[in-house]
């Protein structure tokens, strides 16, 4: 029994290692042989799940067309290519990608005029609750006035009720009722003001969570502004830098080393600006 199960490990492990070698071998054997001597043609590196058909219709609109680049590259199988491979377009492809980064900093534009009128209208929100909050300091500093006036008439009459009941028993009976019927409206007036300034107290308390959440959202705007601006002076000066080197190689076989730059900008390019959407939205969803 140890003999058959050694035998039939022993035959899967020979099997899997024949399989392996066959799928090695038919991928090693698939390959992309730029042409040379092609007029207006650049060479681009292939990228990690690139495949002919996507290549073509991000930039000819018409993933069918991919046959049109055997008349400039041999392919042992065009249905396998690999990341690190060179293989050579027509420089028409080459607009579709400035084209395409240009949209991408006009839509980043727009976003960045978004921000900065929602950031003016933070600002005036903050100056508006700043302003109220000014007036309400004041009303609460003039109650204060009145209550501790209050307190120091309480006092006065006190004193004098003091005074009178030592004076005459008989003649102070009225001046009590006076003073306690003046002692009475005096506390219900500082009762009242007591009870307006907590109310003023607690606006004051949401005023100034309302100018907290305010200020940090005017943080987290600036925050995104900077973001932006610097975003797109990047997307700018790349799409420079790749309309200047067009232009010096129109007509000339394109180094390895610039197109596998130019690609790796476009990608750069690509993944920056999905970045700055998806924070744009995460951000505005958290309002």
């Amino acid at each position: 029994m140890n003999m058959i199960k050694s035998t039939l490990k022993l035959t899967l492990i020979l099997y899997l290692c024949v399989a392996l070698s066959g799928v090695y071998i038919l991928s090693a054997a698939a390959r992309i042989t730029p042409k040379e001597g092609e007029e207006d043609t650049v060479l681009i590196t292939i990228e990690k799940g690139d495949t002919l058909w996507d290549l073509c219709q991000a930039h000819l609109k018409d993933p069918l067309r991919w046959r049109e680049l055997s008349k400039y590259n041999d392919f042992t199988n065009p249905h396998l290519i690999y990341p690190g491979e060179k293989l050579r377009i027509p420089l028409s492809m080459v607009p579709g990608i400035i084209e395409d980064a240009g949209k991408k900093v006009e839509v980043d534009q727009e976003e960045l005029e978004k921000l900065r009128a929602e950031l003016e209208e933070s600002e005036a929100t903050r100056e508006k609750l700043a302003s109220e909050i000014k007036s309400l300091n004041a009303s609460i500093a003039k109650l204060e006035k009145q209550i501790k006036a209050l307190e120091d008439s309480q006092k006065s009459q006190k004193a004098l009720l003091d005074a009178i009941k030592k004076a005459n028993n008989d003649a102070a009976t009225d001046v009590k009722k006076v003073v306690r019927s003046s002692k009475n409206a005096l506390q219900k007036q500082l009762d009242d003001l007591n009870g307006r300034l907590d109310s003023l107290n607690e606006t004051l308390g949401s005023l100034q969570k309302e100018l907290k959440a305010t200020q940090e959202q005017i943080g987290n705007l600036q925050g995104d502004v900077k973001t932006a601006l610097a975003q797109i002076e990047v997307n700018q000066k790349g799409i420079s830098e790749l309309k200047m080197m067009l232009e010096a190689e129109k007509g000339v076989h394109e180094e390895v080393s610039s197109s596998k730059r130019a690609l790796v900008f476009v990608t750069t390019v690509a993944a920056g600006i999905g970045w700055f959407v998806l924070n744009a939205i995460g951000g505005r969803s958290g309002e």
